[in-house]
């Protein structure tokens, strides 16, 4: 049961707040379901960290507050995500002011955060730990959808949404729904094709009238939604003894990087991860030597005398 939160001159639920702040996103913003997801996986923090013991009320917040969390929070995460921290939270305050649910515009202190995406390269994994995290026991389910991150590139999202629709096994191909809604046809490898058969044949509860391709072992038969995708990964790299943390991305990474490995181009590899800007791919460059050498003037010498 949800806990009352007093904001401004009401009590309402921080369920309820969160249900009125996502409707916002989606009516007045217009913003795609991703983002509105991610958005409330940044605010759903900031909300029980303010409703915590000796904590302050939404009501009566001040920009440092804000701050003070926002610290706290740049201990656990990286820049980037710290960086779509700052962006949720801004659309949280600004909405609570104009809804008149805090009485002063604490969104606009909330100040920018330092983040340079090509800083340092792309965090995939390596082939002898790609090769570790195949060769661990695993189910035909857990199998299909790592092959499908490590191969295809796909998204947590991604994998977690593809139905037994998007399969067309006569021709080899799967349909991704990417951002924006955006449907691409995508070939269907041996190997991948041979997992997901597996699992349907297999594992996959048969009677289930739930049209996703991956559910849940537990409770059974539920769609395995993108944390679920990311968690399998988390909890196999583990088994592997891969250290760090490994999720469903750095699989993505991976698949990009070895294009590049095996002689593949940029343009190739983001072919693959359906990136709409070459800008987006630019940043395994930094792992594509000869990619790199063809940037690279000859430095001027001057004639010895």
């Amino acid at each position: 049961m949800d806990t009352p939160r007093t904001l401004g001159s009401c009590t309402v639920p921080a369920a309820d707040l969160l249900d009125a702040f996502t409707g916002y996103l989606f009516g007045e913003r217009s913003l795609a379901g991703t983002t509105v997801e991610n958005y409330l996986n940044q605010v759903r923090p900031f909300i029980t960290w303010c409703s915590g013991p000796g904590r302050v009320e939404l009501a009566v917040l001040t920009i440092g507050d804000v701050n003070r969390f926002l610290a706290w929070r740049a201990g656990t995460c990286s820049a980037g995500s710290l960086k779509v921290a700052t962006t949720a939270l801004r659309a949280l305050l600004r909405w609570m002011f104009l809804d008149a649910r805090l009485d002063h515009a604490v969104a606009e202190g909330i100040g920018p955060v330092r983040y340079l995406p090509w800083a340092s390269g792309p965090k995939a994994l390596s082939a002898a730990d790609l090769a570790a995290l195949l060769a661990v026991e695993m189910s035909t389910r857990d199998r299909a959808l790592v092959l499908l991150l490590a191969r295809l590139g796909l998204r947590s999202r991604e994998v977690a949404e593809l139905h037994l629709g998007d399969l067309d096994w006569r021709a080899g191909t799967i349909r991704v729904t990417g951002k924006g809604d955006d449907h691409q046809l995508m070939p269907l490898p041996g190997e991948v094709g041979e997992a997901l058969a597996a699992y349907l044949h297999g594992d996959r509860r048969q009677s289930s009238v739930d049209r996703h391709v991956f559910l849940t072992a537990a409770p059974a038969g539920r769609p395995l939604d993108r944390s679920g995708v990311s968690g399998v990964v988390t909890r196999l790299a583990k088994r592997a003894g891969i250290n760090g943390r490994v999720g469903a991305h750095r699989l993505r990474h991976s698949a990009a990087t070895a294009v590049l490995a095996g002689g593949g181009t940029l343009a190739e590899a983001g072919q693959l991860l359906r990136h709409r800007s070459v800008a987006s791919t630019a940043i395994y460059a930094k792992v594509d030597d000869a990619a790199l050498r063809q940037l690279v003037r000859a430095w001027p010498t001057a004639a010895v005398r």
